[in-house]
């Protein structure tokens, strides 16, 4: 397995990830971390990229913590609290 290339993401990218965490609805970030925790299910808690083990959700980095509440938003109705 080859090693992955470090990627320090732009001060812009982070700053609106921050944002986005900071403006999620209570019911989003609970569901972006159930979406994680099925991922992390389905590849037995690594990296399928990196083999590497993955933090608990909390734990994450802020980019993939906003990554996962995007795709929370993107899965659910307007409704949800």
């Amino acid at each position: 397995m080859t090693t992955a290339t470090p990627y320090t993401p732009p001060a812009e990218i982070i700053f609106a990830a921050n944002q986005r965490l900071e403006t999620a609805t209570l019911g989003h970030i609970a569901l972006a971390a159930v979406l994680y925790g099925t991922y992390c299910g389905v590849t037995g808690g690594r990296s399928a990229v990196t083999g590497a083990e993955l933090p608990p959700f909390e734990k994450c980095p802020v980019l993939v913590r906003a990554g996962w509440l995007a795709v929370a938003r993107r899965s659910t109705p307007r409704s949800l609290p």
